[in-house]
């Protein structure tokens, strides 16, 4: 583009300058009415005019006709790079979370009926049998040792509690034929005591001393005889050395009849 602009520049110079020389060519003629008599009359002012100092010529430099072909010079740019862009993976969009709807409860057309509460179930018993076991040889001797191989007590231990596990007293305790009752707190705080002979009874609470009349489990059939006392009882309590030596000798009569003694707990439901 510069190039253009220099020669259009050069060219309107050089018209310029043909135009200055013809306006110098046009003034250096003299024209007819500037020219003055060679004489004058008598009295007339003279007026002499001075000689015009010549315009030197100007030369002036054709111009070359056609013009020289103009032909523009451009300068190659460089090519852009095209970079593209990194791809982008396109995300799924989050699941939207489902807020559930509060569901308000109907108003009911009518008051609720009462509900009476429930009547509290007594137990199908007043007092259960929560202990029964025979004592060892060794417990039921005199001195706590064996005597001659056996022991010479023959009681059944007893003793009564409440629901909370504590003595209670005022209690009656007998077998179940109604031959042998006996109140708790006779041999000591919730405690009584019970004679065993040569015979066989179970045990039950029957009542209490202000003749309030109790139910209650029944324990299971305690004796002093040999042949009515389990072989498993015998050998746990040390009367003999194995279930088979016990079993024989309930049979021969080689233990210890009439001298056998238990504890037994009945605890109250309520």
């Amino acid at each position: 583009m510069k190039p253009i602009v220099s020669q259009i520049l050069i060219l309107g110079g050089l018209i310029l300058v043909v135009l200055a020389v013809i306006v110098v060519a046009v003034l250096s003629v003299e024209p007819a009415w500037l020219r003055l008599p060679d004489s004058t009359a008598e009295g007339e002012a003279v007026i002499t005019l001075a000689t015009p100092t010549p315009v030197p010529t100007f030369t002036s430099t054709p111009i070359p006709s056609p013009l020289p072909a103009f032909t523009p010079t451009l300068t190659p740019t460089a090519t852009p790079t095209f970079t593209p862009s990194p791809t982008l993976t396109p995300t799924s969009p989050p699941t939207p979370t489902i807020v559930p709807t509060a569901t308000l409860p109907l108003l009911p057309t009518s008051p609720p009926t009462p509900v009476e509460p429930p009547t509290p179930t007594r137990p199908a018993v007043d007092f259960v049998v929560v202990k029964q076991r025979m004592r060892t040889n060794e417990e039921n001797s005199v001195l706590g040792k064996v005597a001659n191989n056996c022991g010479g007590d023959h009681t059944i231990y007893v003793t009564v509690l409440d629901g909370a596990g504590q003595p209670l007293t005022g209690v009656i305790v007998g077998d179940t034929y109604k031959n042998v009752r006996a109140a708790s707190g006779s041999g000591g705080l919730g405690q009584l005591r019970v004679d065993l002979w040569s015979n066989t009874m179970s045990l039950e609470v029957q009542g209490h001393i202000d003749g309030a009349v109790y139910t209650s489990e029944q324990t299971l059939p305690l004796s002093t005889r040999d042949e009515d006392i389990p072989a498993e009882w015998l050998f746990s309590g040390g009367y003999c050395g194995s279930i088979e030596d016990c079993q024989l000798r309930q049979k021969t009569n080689g233990l210890c009849r009439g001298h056998y003694s238990y504890d037994v707990t009945f605890q109250r439901t309520w």
